[in-house]
């Protein structure tokens, strides 16, 4: 299916989506193992930082990719009864603004990162981890963002004059039929990947 600049960013997007998941299984583990530990009077001291660290991480790379797989919710009770046009004005204000507000966040991340990174100032934790590397890690997700946003933007745009039926197509809330079809497509996949391990 034709993705657009998002079809070239989806790699990268989903390589640190996977990523996430295997740091979310590994601060699960090591959950785990902190509730038994206690019981047995130790404790590691810092799974609740590393887990908010992951927190903070995974959330900024989870905005890429939902905006990579058209996950974000579109609220399209009003939209649906506009003229076609209107609509796909609509969609491309969507990207545009989704991409503004991801770049605020980038530029703010930034300025927050840049700040400790000069201070060097450490966290208030038994850790005391250099706040720079944890915040270093959440604005790269959110600098994946605000990049993946703007290439959406900035197509968005020129569809809206040159194609704006492919605008719909691209940057429109999913359909139904879309939803229903892409769940299918992914347990699909599923499927055909525990086939193959078995």
């Amino acid at each position: 299916m034709e993705r657009g600049p998002l079809g070239l960013m989806t790699p990268v997007v989903r390589a640190a989506a996977i990523a996430c998941g295997w740091a979310l299984m590994a601060i699960s583990f090591a959950t785990v193992f902190e509730v038994v530990a206690r019981k047995l009077n130790y404790s590691l001291k810092s799974i609740d930082e590393l887990g908010g660290y992951i927190l903070a991480a995974t959330s900024a790379i989870g905005f890429s990719w939902a905006l990579v797989t058209r996950a974000h919710m579109r609220i399209t009770l009003v939209v649906n009864w506009l003229p076609r046009p209107a609509r796909r004005a609509l969609d491309a204000l969507a990207m545009l603004s989704l991409a503004g507000m991801a770049v605020f966040c980038a530029w703010r991340g930034y300025a927050e990162f840049s700040t400790n990174f000069i201070s060097g100032r450490p966290s208030n934790t038994p850790m005391q981890t250099p706040l720079w590397i944890p915040q270093a890690v959440f604005f790269a997700g959110l600098a994946l963002f605000a990049l993946c946003s703007t290439l959406a933007a900035i197509h968005a745009a020129w569809l809206l004059f040159v194609d704006s039926t492919r605008l719909e197509r691209l940057y429109g809330p999913q359909s139904l039929e879309e939803e229903v079809s892409a769940e299918v497509s992914d347990l699909d996949h599923r499927l055909a990947a525990k086939g193959d391990r078995s």
